[in-house]
């Protein structure tokens, strides 16, 4: 008697994703494998099922009567796998919830721990895993499935990512009350020339935000220091090094005192949103919903 083995998990994940993209071409992209690899992987799939499942039609695919009915069986099997292999990630040996997060170095030092505070007031017994990294290192983890949640500004769109934003900031510029700026009370962007700007560093999303701003506005700075830690920025500002454009909650201490001035941009403000960024085909669990509603309604706090 012949024995009976179950289907592949990986075919039959290969073959749904062949049937969400309609494409050989995509369906390795997204796995990140060949394209001989996914039609290797199909023909065994219709090798182990005794039957064709998909037939082409030029250069599209369509479904057999048996793929169908193949299709309506994984896609909600593998759905509740992935659910239950993440709910099994998301916590340790003894059950307890886990929740592995990359954040930016800012959120870290200032909203990270009144965060973590409140909500272990809400999930007391939820174990932290946290990396501290620029937005894009954050990104990176979070492909590479060593962080599940990343709380950073809002990267650039991509197919493979969901954003949930939670809460927004200004950026400002920020300088020291003797600049002719601050004793104006504006931003003179036609005397730009003789300024030293401090900017964040350049591979990360705000310097390129910065960026765009003053591209809109005809400006490019040939000339300016980078720093990868916004305090280092706001020290040399208070010692007269330069002029910074940051964050306007991140020097709100230092103007309330009058160290500092911080002055809008202009007429049209530059916002960064802050939020959760997750993979698509993660299954959020019960600790990591409870902490993006977290994060949202201490956003509301910080916007109000």
């Amino acid at each position: 008697m012949k024995r009976i083995r179950p289907l592949d998990t990986r075919q039959l994940q290969a073959f749904e994703h062949l049937c969400q993209t309609g494409s050989f071409t995509r369906t390795a992209k997204q796995l990140l494998v060949t394209q001989s690899a996914v039609s290797h992987s199909l023909r065994s799939l219709e090798k182990e099922a005794g039957c064709k499942l998909i037939k082409k039609q030029g250069k599209q695919i369509r479904l057999t009567e048996a793929g169908e009915r193949l299709l309506a069986f994984a896609r909600p099997w593998l759905e509740e796998m992935n659910r239950v292999r993440d709910e099994i990630r998301s916590s340790d040996d003894q059950g307890v919830p886990r929740i592995r997060l990359g954040a930016s170095d800012q959120i870290c030092r200032f909203l990270l721990p009144p965060l973590l505070k409140e909500f272990s007031n809400l999930e007391p017994r939820c174990k932290f895993e946290i990396r501290g990294l620029d937005t894009l290192d954050c990104l990176n983890l979070l492909s590479s499935n060593e962080v599940d949640l990343s709380l950073t500004v809002e990267p650039f769109p991509r197919s493979d990512y969901l954003f949930i934003p939670c809460f927004s900031d200004e950026l400002v510029v920020v300088t020291y009350p003797e600049h002719s700026w601050a004793k104006k009370g504006i931003v003179c962007w036609r005397d730009i020339n003789g300024e030293k700007f401090i900017l964040p560093n350049r591979r990360g999303f705000t310097f390129r935000a910065i960026q765009d701003f003053l591209s809109n506005k005809g400006i490019q700075l040939n000339s300016f220091m980078e720093m990868n830690s916004s305090e280092t920025t706001k020290e040399l500002i208070k010692h007269k090094f330069g002029i910074g454009i940051l964050a306007d909650w991140f020097v709100a201490k230092e103007v309330e005192s009058g160290e500092l001035v911080s002055l809008p941009l202009g007429p049209r403000r530059l916002i960064r949103p802050w939020g959760i960024s997750t993979l698509k085909s993660h299954s959020l669990g019960t600790a990591e919903r409870a902490f993006i509603k977290c994060v949202e309604q201490m956003g509301c706090r910080l916007d109000g």
